[in-house]
């Protein structure tokens, strides 16, 4: 049976970041950044500073206090869907909310990606 081919990505990817964070050089993160895949982001995503979710079904994004959808979907750079407890520190981030104004999709974007986005 073939692999997927997001699973052969997701493991290259996981494969240069452990090589990368070995070589302790910034020269590697930036040499990892290039080497992922681009995504692409929807256009109506708004975008924004998120603190880590308290785990009380809220996030906090740019000091206002939006609901979490129950099918929130959290991506890292890499694109892995990442647990809501597991992101630390505030992160730049692009959002997308649900009919009803709860955080549906959130993408934590790469140090590219926000400069990316900057330049638009």
């Amino acid at each position: 049976m073939p692999l997927p081919a997001s699973l052969i990505a997701s493991v290259v990817s996981a494969v240069i970041e452990a090589a990368v964070q070995s070589s302790g050089t910034t020269t590697g993160v930036q040499q990892y950044e290039y080497y992922t895949a681009t995504r692409t982001l929807p256009p109506e995503a708004k975008q924004g500073v998120m603190f880590p979710p308290l785990g009380d079904g809220f996030v906090v994004i740019d000091g206002k206090s939006y609901r979490l959808a129950t099918t929130a979907q959290l991506r890292s750079p890499q694109n892995l869907i990442v647990m809501p407890m597991t992101i630390q520190g505030k992160k730049d981030v692009v959002y997308l909310a649900d009919t009803y104004g709860a955080v549906s999709r959130v993408w934590l974007l790469s140090s590219a990606e926000v400069s990316a986005l900057q330049e638009d």
